[in-house]
């Protein structure tokens, strides 16, 4: 194996929120608002919701929550 004599800067993103974790937020968005459309059981989703705080930081619950409006709104055909 050879060694690189270099060593590849990546610039860190300083902005208010990781751009992953919009991605990652938008996408639990999306699933529960189908898991809703598909079984109208307002509980389960508030059950996953409310494990969202714990596993993804402070907020993650009502940036899901906003997400979920904004899909319904913007991207869904009704």
């Amino acid at each position: 194996m050879i060694k690189r004599s270099f060593k590849p800067w990546y610039p860190k993103h300083t902005g208010p929120l990781e751009p992953d974790m919009t991605i990652i937020l938008m996408g639990h968005a999306r699933e529960l608002l189908t898991t809703w459309e598909v079984t109208k059981d307002k509980q389960l989703v508030d059950r996953h919701l409310a494990t969202m705080d714990k596993r993804h930081g402070k907020g993650a619950e009502e940036r899901v929550r906003q997400y979920m409006r904004h899909v319904a709104r913007d991207e869904r055909c009704a």
